[in-house]
């Protein structure tokens, strides 16, 4: 796990990556400042699996909207546990 420092979330709380989003973003080409955009302005946070929180927010990828989601888990700092961006906008409840 690597540790970034705080974001503007609203709250001073430091960003934590575990090994498994990191070499999610590595495969998936997305950037620790992506997902820190992401995490300090959401499109939307939407409640997820064991008691997880999905951050969502739009990149762009060869010239395409994407979303980019972001599974976290937040006590005393933001455990980012997986990322991923997806065209799927629809199975998601989105709209570009």
């Amino acid at each position: 796990m690597t540790q970034a420092p705080h974001i503007g979330l609203g709250m001073e709380k430091a960003i934590t990556y575990t090994h498994h989003a990191e070499k999610r973003m590595l495969e998936r080409g997305i950037s620790k400042t992506e997902v820190e955009q992401v995490l300090a302005a959401p499109l939307r946070k939407i409640p997820a699996q064991n008691g997880r929180e999905e951050f969502q927010g739009w990149i762009e990828r060869t010239g395409k909207q994407q979303l980019l989601r972001v599974l976290v888990e937040d006590n005393l700092v933001i455990l980012v546990v997986t990322v991923m961006a997806t065209s799927k906008f629809e199975k998601y409840g989105v709209s570009p």
